[in-house]
This record gives structure tokens, C-alpha cells and sequence, in this order.
């Protein structure tokens, strides 16, 4: 035998062998290739993502992604999130909050009013004289004023709660009072609260006094008398209606059936007379307070209160009185205030005096009072302005003082 017979058998054995591997490998090659590619698992629902979750396929791998609304428990599971336990809804206090897959809801509860995220207070029958309606149906009342509805105005004079100089007199506003000086005495420009700034008429030296013939001016603090000396001139008789009425002589004028008048030192006095409501033959006409005929009743504007004939009450900014069976109203009548500078305060009818020009409401503007504003430019009284870089915020010269607000609706719009 040749003796390269063994090498040439190595090298065909050889042959063989990697021929028949290569056809055994091309036979496998799609399986191959098909374990080497990517498997989408989301696709072919091979993942272990739960409910609330969406599978994002990744190279080699998948990931399991929240839904919205919807917070990681683990990395194939979600738990919905609940804005409401967790404190992170925007309700207002006074709203139910209600969690929802996709976020909350907000809803006021009973007995308020609004988007849920702003919630205010419901009064059914309102708050008046400008009380502020804090819960369901609760109001509460600016100063002066008192009822379920701020209705009622409390009568400071009635009740005893202001005591007022005694050269003044106190007298009922709504929501307010007022120590109005006394007959015989005026302001003296001070005008304080309690009415001490009331001081004597000297009506004889004024010259605003009555006496006549020989009599003789006296001046008495909140008053005065007349005197009669002597002379056929000075008897204290009161010519009356082509009469004479004599000195402490009372009687009834033809003219006025519900008046008493009385001669006093030459001087007449009238009155109205006083009414006794037990008499049963009292004159209705001039005592209608003691008119308890149903017919002559009246009932206030709200219908919930009932007036016998010549009761008054407050309405609003108005007097009004029941005059057998109706209801007349007119306006209130404020004192006069001789103050510079006036302002009527919430829920109240009359002006007070006030020595801020900001806060007064009515102005009588003076130009020579001049105010500078921020960009140093001189503003006459009565000028307004914008404040710069805050254009909600306007200005204006007031007597020599800059008085400045801000615009609320400018604000919310801006």
C-alpha cells in the first residue's frame, strides 16, 4: 500500500466532515436567526403587564408603563391615584371631592354655591344692610345691625346703649345713632360722637329771642326767659285768634284739633297734645298709635311683620310709618354735618365725618392743592393715575394727598 494512503483518507475524511456540518447548519439557520432577532412580547401577549398598565416593547425586553392617572405599585402593576385621600385635590373646603380614574371632582356641598374649586356660602333669603352670609343660611351683621337676615336695625337709643351728653339728644340711624344737640344748643364745630361738643344758644344777645313789650331777655342754658318788670305793657297775656288768652291759660287751636297750646309771660306755646290709648273715646285721628282695628294695620315690606296705625320703622334708607292700613315711606333725613370731609360707612344711610380726603365720598377739589406722583410729575386735585408697572393699581390727587386702590376686576383678568 502507498504510504500516503492514511493522509489522502485524513484529508477526504475531512471533507466530508465539514460538508456534512455546513448542510446540518444551513438546515437549523432560520431557527437561528429567529432566536438571535427581537420578540415584541406586547404583540404576541407574551408579558406580564397588568390592568392600569401599557407594555412598551424594548430590544430583548418589554416595560410595563402607567396609565394616566394611575401611579407605579410595582414594575408590572398600577393602582389608581386618589388626588382626594392624598391631599393634593384642588376642592375647596366646602366641597365633596370624588375621586375619578382620570382625576377628581369637585362638588359643593349642600348649601353652597360654585365650581366646587370656589365654594361661597348660600343664603336662601339673603343678607341685608350689607351682612355677609358666612354658612347655609347664617348671616352675620355689620355693626348696628341684628335678625337672621341683618333685618333689624338695633335701636343704640332705645336700648340704652349710648349715653349722650345732656346738652344732646340721641337719635336712631340705621345701623347707626346720632347725639344731636338739643334745643337752645349748637356744635361747636367739633363734633364729637357723644354730643359733649354741644354748647348754649345765647338767643338775647343773638337776638333770636320772643320777649316783647317791657320784658326783659334772660339767657338759661339751653333756653331762655323773658321777664316782665313793671308797666301796663307787661301783664304775660298772649293775644290770640282776636282773644286774649291769659298768662298759664291752656287751650285747643281752632286750627290744629290735635295741638294744645299755653300762654306763658306773653310767649304761646303749642304741643301736641298726649294720648291715652285707654280712653275708649280718644281721638284715633290725632292718636293713631291707639289704633288696634285690624283694618288700619300694615304690613312692612318683607310681609313677615305687622304695624298698627302711627307705628314707624326703617326700611332700607328710608323712614316709613303705617297710616291707617298704609304704608308710607320717605327718606331718611340725615343731620347736617358742617365737616370738611364726609364718607358713608357699609350697610349705613348717612354720612360721618372723616379727616382722611381718601376715604371721604364726596370732594370739593381744590387745584391748588397739588400731589407728585412716582415719575415726579405734579398732579392737580382731582387727577388720576396709573401706578407704573402695576396697571390695576390707580391713583388720585385728593386735596393735596395721593389716594391709591387696586382694581379687583383688573386683577382677576390680568
Amino acid at each position: 500500500m502507498d504510504h500516503d494512503a492514511p493522509f489522502c483518507y485524513d484529508v477526504i475524511r475531512t471533507i466530508i466532515f465539514w460538508c456534512l456540518g455546513f448542510r446540518f447548519l444551513m438546515s437549523f439557520l432560520p431557527l437561528l436567526l429567529l432566536f438571535l432577532s427581537d420578540i415584541d412580547e406586547c404583540a404576541t401577549q407574551m408579558h406580564y403587564c397588568q390592568s392600569n398598565t401599557m407594555c412598551m416593547n424594548l430590544p430583548g425586553s418589554y416595560r410595563c408603563d402607567c396609565l394616566p392617572g394611575f401611579t407605579r405599585v410595582d414594575e408590572y402593576s398600577c393602582t389608581e391615584h386618589d388626588e382626594c385621600a392624598s391631599g393634593q385635590s384642588l376642592c375647596d373646603e366646602n366641597a365633596i371631592c370624588t375621586n375619578t380614574i382620570i382625576g377628581h371632582l369637585c362638588t359643593c356641598k349642600p348649601g353652597y354655591v360654585g365650581n366646587g374649586t370656589i365654594c361661597r356660602a348660600f343664603c336662601e333669603d339673603g343678607c341685608r344692610s350689607g351682612g355677609t352670609c358666612v354658612s347655609p343660611n347664617t348671616c352675620v351683621c355689620p355693626s348696628g345691625f341684628t335678625g337672621s337676615r341683618c333685618e333689624t336695625d338695633i335701636d343704640e337709643c332705645a336700648e340704652g346703649l349710648i349715653e349722650c351728653h345732656n346738652h344732646s339728644r340721641c337719635v336712631n340711624l340705621p345701623g347707626w345713632y346720632h347725639c344731636e344737640c338739643r334745643s337752645g344748643f349748637h356744635d361747636n364745630g367739633s363734633y364729637q360722637l357723644d354730643g359733649s361738643s354741644c354748647i348754649d344758644i345765647d338767643e338775647c344777645i343773638l337776638q333770636t329771642h320772643t320777649c316783647w313789650n317791657n320784658s326783659v331777655c334772660v339767657n338759661l342754658p339751653g333756653g331762655y326767659d323773658c321777664m316782665c318788670t313793671s308797666g301796663p305793657g307787661c301783664s304775660g297775656n298772649c293775644p290770640q285768634e282776636d282773644v286774649i288768652r291769659r298768662n298759664g291759660e291752656d287751650w285747643r287751636p281752632t286750627y290744629d284739633r290735635c295741638a294744645v297750646c299755653s300762654c306763658k309771660d306773653g310767649q304761646t306755646f303749642c304741643r301736641r297734645r298726649p294720648c291715652d290709648c285707654a280712653d275708649p273715646d280718644e281721638d284715633l285721628f290725632c292718636c293713631r298709635s291707639c289704633d288696634n282695628r285690624p283694618s288700619s294695620q300694615c304690613l312692612d315690606q318683607s310681609g313677615r311683620t305687622l304695624y298698627r296705625s302711627g307705628a314707624s320703622w326703617l326700611y332700607g334708607c328710608q323712614q316709613c310709618r303705617c297710616l291707617e292700613g298704609e304704608v308710607d315711606c320717605w327718606p331718611l333725613v340725615c343731620p347736617v354735618l358742617l365737616c370738611e370731609y364726609t364718607a358713608v360707612a357699609e350697610g349705613e344711610c348717612c354720612p360721618r365725618c372723616v379727616t382722611d380726603p381718601c376715604l371721604a365720598d364726596n370732594l370739593s377739589y381744590d387745584i391748588r392743592q397739588t400731589c407728585m406722583d412716582p415719575a415726579g410729575v405734579t398732579r392737580l386735585s382731582g387727577d388720576t393715575w396709573h401706578m407704573p408697572k402695576s396697571p390695576c393699581t390707580v391713583c388720585k390727587c385728593k386735596n393735596g394727598k395721593v389716594c391709591c386702590s387696586v382694581d379687583l376686576d383688573c386683577l382677576q383678568n390680568n
